[in-house]
């Protein structure tokens, strides 16, 4: 017999070996290399180009579409080049996940990294994929790198000169583009012919967005710097690049950037990235660039990956068998019967090798030059490369099967320290995991549980009124408020409420377009007076303890009022550390995290985890149940902002205080920053005096998890299994390990 201790300890052991294998799993699906190129590959053409062609390729971090095609777009050379047909643009598609790892990977390789790269971002290995960089290096051409230094921990032995630049330290956006532009001088000056192919990587523009957000008024000036260094590039390779010589200027972007400034979710602001090409020299004027009135409106859709096999039909090298890309070289060249032919053999024996049911529509003695042959090949790449597309993304059905076998042990010995007392209610809330089948409830699942808070308040409010407790029927009416200024507070970053108004379904009731939601957020910071009656509302509540933290806040708007922000700055670090004793004061261990905490979280932020505390307060007085233990945690973890997609990470907060980059440091004020809501919720009810609330909670977050497992085994060939049930896989881990280690305090 297994004593409560012993479940207690194995269960936990239990969910970290799930945990362990599932990330390894991930993992191992994109370190295992690949075979030669040369074994595998076709070798139409000659290995080297007599001509000796340059490659400038320039990648802007976090460069979305809209940043280039829109009418207010600072990028005028960029665009005046386009126009003119003096470059092609193209929409590319960038594909789950959009963080820069398996972005620049699909650029270097034509294939389709696992979501795996999204737990190895951060320890970038070496790549052991056929790639370009490596190919034309080991054909004696040369490669000069600046930037990112991701591209440096790929490829460690490729690069003839380099320096790479930190590209986790989000607060510096200048320096870390200074220390890329500066080497241009030397790289473009007309004596230096040291390289063949040129790689920038610059990051400013990313870290704007992570730093102040998608609508900074920094983000133009660092569009207008980026189209000065393209012209400058531009400008020397017009001019040193013979008529017998071919150069290539390739700008792109790696990842787009959302309103709010972040990325790895799959909105088409974070999907969709500019790429423009020039050519210079030999058969300048021979480009096929087709209709171009709308060249910037609607520019032709491609894959990211198609960027790639361009690249190897650039330097005339072999595309590799494990390559989707389509070469877009024939946007550059009169010679379509030879790119014809050479995508035909490439697509016919990648079909061949992956045994593909897709029939072949060309013969060995196919005329490449016929005009219905080449609208029928170019439908069939497209259709080769969409299956492709689709039979690679590769799930480990194996190590799937035995993490829901350790988590359904972990769950059994948890649900063993409860001596099995569970009511109706508490299935019931196991019996939310059914939504994870929906993929549209998974994109919104905050509505979920703030609809549930709401019912269980509403539900203990009934009961009270049944036997009138004055005492109870104002504290769970004063929760009930809390509940509904929380779930406002960030209501109108949601999808569903930045999607355009035809997109909505019709209101029932007209008036009320006049009442949607606004950001609470922009709300306090116009109308201050707002709150100043909410904290009163905290005063009369009779919260005594709390008032130095609400006079402040008081007396911090008012002189917003007058503009006395130096004041009010000074006032708001005094709110942060007026917090920290009133939640010392509970005893509760998740205390000592509070200093660092209220130290990373953005002032407006502030008067929310006021609300979320005193939320935790009132369940502890109100000595609510498990399931409304369990739903308000929950809520409170959406009350901040979160959702299941990575682009909702806050990586702002992660390097606050730091004036380098520090891993474990990033990672735990990410944890805290992500966590905030039930950190606060937790100290407001004094989670060390409800362990049983506690093993609720963690028991349902391992039914999530095997849930979510489960979903992504029977969903694997789903549309979206990368955008919707994968990230849903990796928030429902952190929660099992958050709760899990609370559990340990």
């Amino acid at each position: 017999m297994i004593s409560k201790k012993g479940k207690f300890w194995i269960s936990r052991v239990l969910v970290v070996c799930a945990c362990a294998l599932l990330v390894y799993s991930f993992v191992a699906l994109d370190i295992t290399p690949t075979p030669p190129t040369e074994e595998f590959g076709f070798k139409d053409g000659n290995q080297e180009s007599s001509s000796s062609p340059r490659l400038v390729f320039m990648v802007i971090d976090a460069f979305r579409l809209s940043f280039l095609t829109s009418s207010k777009s600072p990028m005028s050379f960029t665009k005046s080049e386009i126009t003119k047909k003096s470059a092609k643009l193209f929409d590319a598609y960038a594909r789950m996940p959009t963080v820069t790892l398996p972005r620049i990977t699909a650029y270097l390789t034509g294939t389709l990294p696992s979501f795996g790269t999204v737990l190895t971002n951060l320890a970038t290995a070496e790549m052991k994929t056929a790639n370009w960089i490596s190919r034309i290096q080991k054909i004696g051409k040369k490669v000069h790198f600046f930037g990112d230094d991701t591209w440096i921990r790929l490829l460690p032995r490729s690069f003839e000169k380099f320096e790479g630049v930190t590209s986790f330290f989000v607060s510096d956006y200048t320096d870390v583009d200074n220390n890329v532009t500066r080497h241009l001088d030397t790289e473009l000056s007309n004596t230096n012919h040291s390289w063949d192919a040129l790689i920038l990587h610059y990051l400013g523009l990313d870290h704007i967005g992570h730093s102040l957000g998608g609508s900074s008024s920094k983000i133009p000036e660092k569009l207008k710097e980026m189209d000065d260094v393209i012209g400058r590039i531009h400008k020397y390779l017009k001019s040193s690049t013979s008529v017998d010589q071919e150069s290539y200027l390739i700008v792109c972007g790696d990842h787009g950037m959302t309103a709010a400034g972040s990325h790895g979710g799959a909105s088409p602001d974070e999907t969709r990235v500019p790429v423009v090409i020039w050519k210079f020299g030999r058969e300048e004027g021979n480009k096929n660039y087709g209709n171009q009135d709308d060249s910037l409106k609607q520019p032709p859709r491609i894959e990211q990956i198609d960027v790639s096999s361009t690249i190897f039909d650039v330097f005339n090298m072999p595309i590799p068998i494990e390559s989707y890309g389509i070469s877009l070289i024939n946007y550059f060249s009169d010679d379509e019967e030879e790119y014809f032919e050479k995508q035909h053999n490439q697509f016919r024996r990648i079909v061949q090798a992956k045994h593909l049911a897709i029939s072949d529509i060309c013969d060995e003695n196919c005329d490449y030059s016929d005009k219905f042959i080449k609208s029928a090949l170019k439908k069939w790449f497209l259709t080769v490369q969409s299956e492709l597309i689709g039979s690679a993304s590769e799930v480990p059905n194996k190590s799937l099967g035995v993490c829901v076998f350790l988590l359904l042990v972990a769950l059994t010995l948890s649900m063993g320290l409860w001596n099995l007392h569970l009511s109706k209610s508490d299935f019931f809330i196991f019996l939310i995991n059914i939504t994870y089948f929906a993929s549209s409830l998974i994109e919104e699942e905050h509505e979920i549980w703030y609809y549930l808070g709401s019912t269980v308040v509403a539900i203990r409010a009934l009961r009270n009124f049944k036997i009138w407790n004055k005492t109870e029927v104002k504290s769970i009416f004063f929760l009930a408020f809390l509940h509904r200024i929380a779930c406002s507070y960030t209501q109108s970053t949601r999808r569903r409420w930045i999607m355009d108004s035809s997109l909505l379904p019709p209101s029932i009731f007209s008036d009320t377009l006049d009442f949607q939601p606004n950001n609470l957020n922009t709300i306090l910071n116009e109308y201050p007076i707002i709150v100043i009656l909410t904290c009163s509302l905290f005063w009369m509540y009779g919260y005594k303890q709390s008032k130095f933290h609400i006079i402040l806040p008081m007396v911090s708007h008012f002189l917003r009022l007058f503009e006395l922000t130096q004041f009010n700055e000074v006032l708001m670090h005094f709110i942060r550390l007026s917090i920290l004793p009133i939640s010392y004061s509970t005893g509760s261990v998740l205390a000592g995290c509070l200093p660092l905490l209220l130290a990373i979280v953005p002032v407006s932020q502030i008067l929310l985890l006021l609300v979320i505390y005193n939320m935790g307060k009132l369940f502890s007085k109100l000595n609510l149940g498990s399931v409304e233990f369990v739903t308000l945690c929950m809520s409170s973890f959406f009350y901040t902002g979160n959702s299941n997609s990575l682009s909702t990470l806050s990586l702002t907060s992660a390097y606050v205080g730091l004036s380098s980059y520090q891993p474990i440091l990033v990672g735990l004020q990410l944890m805290l920053y992500t966590f905030s809501g039930p950190i606060l919720f937790l100290c407001g009810c004094n989670a060390s005096s409800c362990t049983s609330l506690l093993n609720h909670l963690f028991s349902y977050r391992i039914s999530s998890m095997c849930t979510s497992l489960i979903c992504l085994y029977i969903f694997q060939n789903h549309l979206f299994i990368w955008s919707v049930y994968s990230p849903k896989v990796v928030y429902d881990m952190a929660h099992v390990i958050f709760f899990g280690l609370i559990g340990l305090l």
